[in-house]
């Protein structure tokens, strides 16, 4: 321990100096154990009690397991218990994590603090426990085969009698395992044990679907600790009235009938004796305490009479939610033994109350869940039968013949975005995908590249410009620059199919809004999504839930690698279709083309290219023949000034000078700002860095010539609106 000499003696210094030196630390009972096992032993109510009152206050998961755990210890007079959960059964990979690992009796150390402990599936006698369901319980674990002692080693620790639990849940699936050591004062875990320990593993785990089991679960219990002839819950009706305030009522009777509690949920029963007791707590949340029923006026004594009931002592509490909102009434009638509750019936009642308002309320919260994920079953199966098509349709296409790419003059940075009408639409894309043998390598099923084509097409939305035209027609300029430039020999082919594919989903279902309108107007869309990128995300998943539609996966014949790699490269191209995007990177690529960098040596600068790839196309109407440059520009000003007109008619802001409809005469001048801040810096770099692109910048510099002369025209016709010469 020379080392640690120059050290002060803190409390962390010491304890290293005794991790070095392999001093094992003594674990003392705290005297709130030794108090607990004195209960056990005399008094197993106040035993309970105490366990209830220590837990009833611990909301922190970690924190309410480990005192409940802890309090198992105590009852099965174990010196060491555990908790683990089942993780990674979703992938197939299942393994055991310590939530609670090594507990000692009496301590509040939590060793798994520091890093979970993982257990293999189906080694050592907790992956053993978990494999096959079974409970094993060892006389001498060291003895066993299945018993890993690793952990042992590293804490120094040596298990001499074993308790081993699953734990399942309500679809009797196994969720953990439950390990207890060392039984204190005996030599072995008894059968008594094995039950005590079953039903708080089955307790903690199960019924947490409904509410009618969970609340009647809960009565029992406490009927059974405050050994009372009923117990009774009311829970509150949301559209409550002076007439009814409950909605569901839940009594249980005593005395037992072959061992169980009776439940009955009949509003007619006893519980009209002390109605008014349970509406006065729902109304003003206090708890009220009956010695002497007779007594109290509030006590309908007709009704007893009636039904035969003698109502001698109530004990009523409010029950309330996570939010402390009350949503029902707990009360309990008539102690067996004919005293009046006391003080600590009032306090283990009030346990029980806020235990069965924590599972109300988190059944609650399933039962919610499991019906938002039904409706989103439902909306997804309705969506997907909506935006498939006609097996007709298929066919159809299937079996018409493909064109020659020069019939339709797709590698043309001059092509027509016009020319093709809809069925040519599709055939045209076919033969993009089989002319960069895309269909061969991938072996991409003819039917279904045209299912997915149509489908595609039939999920883009009516407004007048991100349509699926649009689509096509950027599908066809990166066809066109696949073809023509340089770039196609440094793209892998999976870069080449997720550049395709992105072009032709990169709009889907658009809305003819822009990402700050869905911002704006806090849009289902913007809240899905959150503000960056809220379109460019929307239109990746609607994609994906394309692909996952039968029949239209065109990436199935992948193997999972290439999969997941084509799934991200289309992510990472629709996403830089987000012109904010663009701006950030631009700088970049500008720099690396100014240098003379090669694009293409490392994965960043390949990114970054993808991205300006993705722009390129889908800005590229820009670059097209005037007549088809100007309609364009007319197709963009149209779906611009309707959401101008929304943004004033429905959110009453005004809108950006290019979506104000009475700033129409203006379109030029905005054009040429457009041509010079994105698409003319955009170009001219393409173009340094392959002279492939000098068609798309020879057509951009003719367009920013008309665009000029237009808004010159409107200066001087201004001019002479002004002066009158």
């Amino acid at each position: 321990m020379r080392q640690f000499r120059s050290l002060p003696p803190t409390s962390v210094n010491l304890l290293s100096m005794l991790i070095q030196s392999k001093v094992r630390l003594p674990r003392y009972p705290s005297k709130d154990i030794d108090h607990k096992r004195e209960l056990k032993d005399t008094n197993e109510k106040e035993f309970f009690l105490e366990i209830v009152k220590d837990i009833s206050n611990e909301l922190d998961l970690k924190s309410l397991s480990a005192k409940i755990v802890a309090n198992v210890g105590c009852m099965l007079d174990a010196d060491k218990v555990s908790l683990f959960l089942v993780e990674g059964k979703s992938s197939g990979k299942p393994a055991l994590v310590s939530k609670i690992f090594d507990l000692h009796a009496g301590t509040s150390i939590f060793p798994s603090c520091s890093g979970d402990i993982r257990v293999t599936w189906g080694q050592g006698v907790i992956g053993h426990v978990a494999e096959t369901g079974d409970t094993v319980n060892l006389k001498d674990a060291m003895k066993d085969p299945r018993y890993n002692d690793e952990l042992g080693r590293i804490t120094g620790y040596q298990a001499e009698t074993l308790l081993c639990m699953p734990i399942k849940n309500a679809d009797n699936e196994i969720v953990g395992v439950a390990q207890a050591l060392n039984k204190n004062r005996e030599e072995e875990f008894t059968k008594d044990d094995e039950k005590a320990l079953l039903e708080v593993v089955h307790d903690l785990f199960t019924e947490q679907t409904s509410v009618d089991h969970v609340v009647v679960k809960i009565m029992q219990r406490a009927q059974s600790l405050l050994k009372c002839e009923r117990c009774s819950l009311l829970l509150k009706d949301k559209d409550s009235n002076s007439e009814n305030a409950f909605d569901k009522i839940f009594d249980l009777a005593c005395p037992l009938k072959n061992g169980h509690s009776g439940c009955s949920s009949d509003r007619d029963n006893s519980l009209k004796v002390t109605s008014k007791i349970a509406e006065l707590v729902l109304l003003t949340g206090e708890t009220i305490n009956i010695t002497d029923a007779s007594q109290d006026p509030r006590i309908e004594h007709e009704d007893e009479t009636v039904k035969g009931i003698r109502t001698r002592s109530v004990l009523c509490k409010p029950v309330r939610n996570r939010h402390f909102q009350i949503i029902g009434v707990a009360q309990v009638v008539n102690r067996i033994d004919g005293l009046p509750f006391d003080d600590h019936d009032d306090l283990l009642f009030e346990a029980f109350a806020i235990f069965c308002g924590l599972g109300i309320n988190n059944c609650q919260l399933y039962e919610q869940v499991s019906v938002a994920a039904a409706r989103q079953a439902v909306a997804l199966e309705v969506l997907s039968y909506h935006a498939s098509v006609p097996q007709e349709e298929v066919i159809k296409l299937r079996d018409q013949r493909l064109p020659e790419v020069f019939e339709l003059k797709l590698q043309d940075f001059t092509f027509n975005d016009f020319s093709l009408d809809n069925d040519e639409m599709m055939m045209a894309s076919i033969r993009m995908f089989n002319d960069l043998g895309l269909i061969k390598k991938f072996r991409i099923d003819h039917e279904t590249l045209c299912r997915w084509l149509l489908t595609v097409r039939k999920n883009y939305r009516n407004v007048a410009y991100h349509n699926w035209r649009h689509a096509f027609n950027v599908c066809q300029v990166m066809f066109a620059i696949l073809t023509q430039c340089q770039c196609r020999c440094n793209l892998s082919d999976n870069e080449t199919l997720a550049l395709l594919v992105a072009c032709l989903c990169h709009d889907l279902d658009h809305r003819g809004t822009n990402n700050a309108f869905q911002q704006k107007s806090s849009s289902a869309l913007s809240q899905l999504y959150g503000t960056s990128a809220t379109l460019e995300h929307h239109h990746f998943n609607h994609a994906i839930m394309i692909l996952n539609s039968g029949g239209t996966n065109l990436f199935g014949n992948l193997g999972s690698e290439d999969f997941s790699e084509v799934t991200k490269l289309l992510k990472h191209a629709i996403l830089a279709t987000d012109l904010s995007l663009h701006i950030q990177l631009r700088a970049k690529f500008f720099a690396m083309v100014e240098s003379g960098q090669r694009i293409y040596d490392d994965r960043e600068s390949k990114e970054i290219f993808r991205s300006i790839l993705m722009t390129a196309c889908d800005i590229a109407a820009i670059t097209k023949p005037w007549d088809v440059q100007r309609k364009v520009s007319d197709l963009v000003i149209t779906e611009f000034f309707d959401q101008g007109d929304k943004e004033k008619n429905e959110l009453n802001i005004q809108p950006q000078a290019c979506m104000d409809r009475e700033k129409r005469d203006e379109v030029a001048n905005l054009q040429l700002a457009w041509i010079d801040g994105i698409c003319l810096p955009l170009y001219k770099a393409l173009v340094k860095m392959d002279m492939c692109f000098q068609p798309m910048l020879d057509g951009l510099l003719e367009n920013r010539s008309r665009w000029e002369r237009l808004d010159a025209e409107r200066l001087s016709q201004h001019a002479i609106l002004e002066t009158g010469v």
